[in-house]
């Protein structure tokens, strides 16, 4: 009896040791600021480590808490999930690096709504609020042939690059030097 006393103090003493409770704190940098009533009235937070998987509201500072025993791989989501920004990313922790009770600080961007839908039909440049300079951007492969001798032609587009995504900008200033 003494025998099984004494090995389930050292067990509950050994897990009450040597469990690491370790804080997540993160802060939702949005994309879209005109998301920010959007974002705190509907956003949830999603954590799943080892198959437990907790959920946390943003509160009105776009922040959100989660409290985790031990570390490992953590995948974080968003609901609903973000447009045009990491809608989830693993963080892997080594054991070395974590204490118990210490804190891991995220930021990670986000956005409801895409921040480029504004300028679909409006080409006016958000800077110098002019059109003059302004060229559309082309996604995809563009394929230019000029004759030996040809000079080459001003584009009246700005590439995009081949791979595109939810949210990619609609125009280019050239005065500015901005994507819009």
């Amino acid at each position: 009896m003494k025998k099984l006393l004494y090995l389930t103090f050292l067990t509950f003493g050994f897990v009450f040791c040597y469990s690491q409770e370790i804080k997540v704190n993160g802060k939702i940098l949005l994309e879209n600021k005109d998301d920010r009533e959007n974002v705190i009235e509907k956003t949830k937070v999603h954590l799943e480590q080892n198959g437990i998987k907790q959920i946390s509201i943003v509160n009105e500072n776009l922040e959100f808490e989660f409290n985790i025993n031990g570390f490992d791989k953590i995948l974080i989501t968003f609901e609903p999930v973000g447009v045009g920004s990491v809608s989830g990313r693993f963080y892997t922790f080594k054991n070395n690096t974590l204490r118990k009770n210490d804190t891991i600080s995220l930021k990670i961007p986000y956005a409801l709504t895409c921040k480029f839908d504004k300028s679909v039909n409006n080409k006016t440049c958000p800077t110098c609020k002019k059109e003059d300079e302004v060229i559309p951007i082309s996604y995809g492969l563009i394929a230019e042939i000029t004759k030996k001798d040809e000079e080459k032609k001003e584009k009246k587009y700005k590439s995009g690059g081949c791979v595109t995504g939810d949210c990619d900008p609609n125009w280019y200033c050239k005065r500015d030097n901005l994507e819009f």
